[in-house]
């Protein structure tokens, strides 16, 4: 009786094992609306192309992708809110993001005090200064970290203690380094720079909620290609085409396997500089969440 019990325990662990699921969601843009917003086009959208093949051959079948047109911000925050909803406890995720960044003014004074801004990532319908949709864009597209933040909390909720969630921002923040300091950059890919140090500070923005702090739980880990008060550079692989930095070292990564583990220990380690994928005056970041 006592090893039939045992055998009925290790197939039920074996079955919540064989369970869980890999899924990802991948947001790329690269082809902005340059006269409606004001973005300039860089190659988001080839990052999205890159990683997704390599994270099926990893064993992610729960992939979904927004390209370019696709990537508003209302199908972004759809696309995470549904994520949510079909993850379960166990599962891995990953959430990629490559496009344009922006610091935007902390209106609801939750940052540091030493800081007056926000990060935010752009998605594909939000404008780079308030001259835009006839002097009526307040930033109402743009994608901030104080959105973000229960957008991830509710994929983290549901992970349960054995799940796991990724994040990847290939994307620069805020107050940049000037072009005159990048004398080792080709100068083409000076033309490919992931955001602006362009502050968005509109009249009469709506002020966002404050966000509360992740709950323990599923690990969080984020990434992002350089840290906040530095712009992010595209990179120009063997093959001549052009990623994001940070999408192409990921892409390195899941050449060999989609271990979170040893993602975490390469950028904590910055195993990268053995690459030279990141400009020297770059440097990626990692935040750990439990």
């Amino acid at each position: 009786m006592l090893l039939r019990i045992i055998l009925l325990l290790l197939l039920s662990a074996s079955f919540l094992t064989d369970s869980a699921t890999n899924r990802a969601l991948l947001v790329g843009i690269g082809q902005y609306d340059t006269r409606q917003t004001g973005w300039s086009i860089i190659h988001g959208d080839n990052d999205v192309a890159l990683l997704q093949p390599l994270l099926k051959k990893q064993g992610f079948n729960d992939i979904v992708t927004l390209v370019n047109e696709q990537a508003t911000k209302a199908m972004i925050v759809a696309a995470l809110t549904s994520l949510a909803n079909r993850c379960e406890p166990g599962d891995m995720v990953y959430f990629h993001f490559s496009g344009h960044g922006q610091p935007i003014r902390d209106d609801n004074r939750d940052e540091e005090k030493s800081k007056k801004y926000d990060e935010s990532i752009i998605p594909y319908d939000a404008c780079r200064d308030s001259r835009k949709m006839g002097g009526k864009y307040v930033g109402q597209y743009h994608l901030i970290d104080d959105e973000l933040c229960p957008l991830l909390e509710a994929i983290k909720n549901r992970l349960g203690s054995d799940g796991e969630l990724f994040v990847a921002v290939d994307a620069c923040f805020s107050k940049g380094i000037q072009k005159d300091e990048m004398s080792d950059v080709d100068p083409k890919l000076l033309r490919y720079v992931r955001g602006t140090n362009h502050a968005f500070t509109p009249p009469g923005r709506i002020t966002v909620k404050k966000p509360k702090q992740f709950t323990p739980g599923a690990k969080l880990t984020v990434v992002t290609a350089c840290k906040e008060t530095e712009r992010n550079i595209e990179y120009r692989a063997p093959s001549g085409k052009i990623y994001g930095s940070l999408s192409y070292y990921i892409s390195v990564l899941l050449k060999t396997d989609a271990d979170f583990n040893r993602w975490r220990q390469c950028f904590t380690e910055k195993s990268y500089r053995e690459r030279g994928i990141f400009q020297s005056l770059q440097h990626p970041s990692i935040e750990v969440f439990p």
